[in-house]
């Protein structure tokens, strides 16, 4: 069995969104929402904020590559079942085109 890695390299840069496949729905994530990335000092787990909340992606092996890929926004899509994902609803704030804040449920 071929050891895969649970996301995917995005081919052509500058694609607007990424897709997030969770254990019960699939999720197209704005680049442009997703803010506060971080990684456990050993990156065995990536945290970050979104348009649904906070997602935690957890694995046994290093999360490395995917936090480094996440830097450039360079990730097509991510296997969420593949890595504990959890995702705690928040409510978070984003300037509107008028430059206005916008909430986000």
């Amino acid at each position: 069995m071929k050891n895969e890695k649970a996301w995917k390299k995005s081919l052509v840069p500058g694609e607007p969104r990424m897709w997030l496949m969770t254990g019960e729905k699939n999720l197209l994530l704005s680049w442009a929402m997703i803010q506060k990335i971080e990684a456990a000092e050993d990156f065995l787990s990536v945290r970050f904020l979104c348009e649904y909340g906070q997602v935690t992606l957890s694995s046994q092996e290093s999360l490395r590559e995917l936090f480094d890929l996440m830097r450039v926004e360079q990730i097509a899509c991510i296997d969420g079942r593949a890595l504990h994902c959890t995702i705690q609803e928040t409510h978070i704030e984003a300037n509107g085109n008028d430059g206005s804040m916008v909430n986000f449920p």
